[in-house]
């Protein structure tokens, strides 16, 4: 039996999420500070060597974006759960708008809050990888590539060993989504040079056009697969 999905895990969608995570990398490391806003990781290691140190100002400056990224796993986590999808949007939607509103506040702030920027950013993605964490049937973060990067190596090691198509389709939608990420952070460098703080507006456009894919009726896209 063939299982229809939501529009919400087509990887037309993941595509289009995974540019905008890959712009807003992107956008935190060349306008705010040199920073990563999207994974998780390297905050809590900055924080681990700056806590070490003693420099306990230095690092609650980590804690405070960490925090925002597990802030917005819970925002999602709430919208899912008190959403019963009787009103006009899909739980998915509240959530993006919520990103899209976190993204507008930050192209307007100035270089001074930058800490304030890359919390919101941070909070954005923590709210996109909890909210869509699945296309196709599979895991999938488009926000960051770690993950993705060792389940499409993998599926490739075992198509290579079982040599199960399946196991293809699989890693090409995990590489896909990372070239996606990468042309995201390529299209997120030049506009960032050029339109400097305002450049993660962008990326709120790319939210906003995943927010009004949403309305269309998943089946129609069956035919295509994506």
């Amino acid at each position: 039996m063939k299982t229809q999905r939501q529009m919400s895990e087509s990887m037309l969608l993941a595509v289009i999420l995974a540019i905008a995570g890959g712009f807003m990398d992107a956008y935190s490391y060349i306008c705010r500070g040199g920073v990563f806003a999207n994974a998780e990781t390297g905050n809590i290691v900055l924080m681990a060597i700056n806590l070490s140190n003693l420099h306990i100002t230095k690092a609650l400056q980590y804690l405070i974006p960490i925090t925002a990224f597990a802030l917005g796993v819970v925002v999602s986590e709430v919208i899912r759960l008190k959403n019963n999808e009787q009103g006009m949007f899909h739980w998915r939607q509240i959530s993006l708008l919520i990103e899209i509103i976190a993204l507008v506040i930050s192209a307007f702030m100035p270089q001074s809050m930058n800490l304030i920027v890359n919390s919101l950013i941070s909070f954005t993605c923590g709210t996109q990888v909890a909210t869509f964490a699945k296309f196709h049937g599979y895991a999938m973060a488009t926000t960051m590539c770690t993950g993705n990067l060792r389940s499409g190596t993998q599926s490739l090691s075992q198509y290579f060993i079982h040599k199960d198509r399946k196991m293809l389709s699989k890693a090409l939608m995990y590489y896909g989504c990372i070239a996606f990420f990468i042309v995201g952070a390529i299209i997120g460098k030049y506009t960032s040079d050029i339109y400097q703080e305002k450049a993660i507006l962008a990326a709120s456009v790319l939210l906003f056009a995943a927010f009004i894919m949403m309305f269309v009726d998943r089946t129609s896209l069956n035919k295509f697969k994506l």
